[in-house]
Parts: C-alpha cells; structure tokens; sequence
C-alpha cells in the first residue's frame, strides 16, 4: 500500500543509472517516489539518480533510489521509482509540487506500488 498520495505532475528529468542516461519526463510524483516515463528502461532492483528541473529553483532537484517496477507499454511505458535517504528540505520541494498540481487540478488518486 501506498503511504503518500501521488500527484500528476509533467517535469523534465534526466536518468542516471550504471547502465542508462536518459533525458525524459516524470509524469508523477509523491514524497516516497515517481514514475519516470521512458522508452529505456532498466531492471527492478537498479540504483538510480534522478534529477527534476523544478521550475522555481535555480538547480535540479537530486534525488536516489531504486527502481521498483518497469512498464514496457510503448509510448507509455518507464519506470516506478522508490526514493531513500530524502532529506527533509527535499521532501517539501516534492510536497510543493503536489501543491502545485492541485492548484492545477491535476491530482492523481493513490493507486499501485512506487
């Protein structure tokens, strides 16, 4: 079960893995995680690095985790994304954004695992 609600979001990010770079886009976000939307995608388990272009902050957002699911639907497919080791100043840019979604009437139900 899901323990923060996930908000639909549209923010470019790039993907860093051993494996994989990639420019794409996050298409949700919570506290706990995101869904990065690719084409390329990695396993489940793989360490990542994920960077958000947070339109109000002056540099992207870094954020770490693993990957815990993998969607290879075409043109709608990615990666879920389990987020560790967040820092607090971090957790309230990701709250921001889902403040900005609903000011935007894009939120998003919870549903599904990170």
């Amino acid at each position: 079960m899901r323990r923060s609600a996930r908000m639909r979001v549209e923010i470019s990010a790039k993907y860093v893995s051993d494996s994989l770079v990639v420019e794409g886009m996050v298409t949700d976000v919570s506290a706990d995680g995101l869904f990065f939307c690719s084409d390329y995608l990695d396993g489940t388990g793989e360490t990542v690095r994920v960077w958000l272009d947070i339109p109000w902050r002056d540099r992207p957002l870094e954020l770490r985790g693993e990957v815990r699911w993998v969607n290879d639907t075409p043109d709608t497919g990615g990666m879920g994304i389990k987020f560790f080791d967040v820092s607090l100043e971090d957790r309230m840019v990701l709250s921001s954004l889902g403040l900005s979604a609903l000011a935007n009437g894009a939120y998003s139900a919870p549903s599904g695992e990170a």
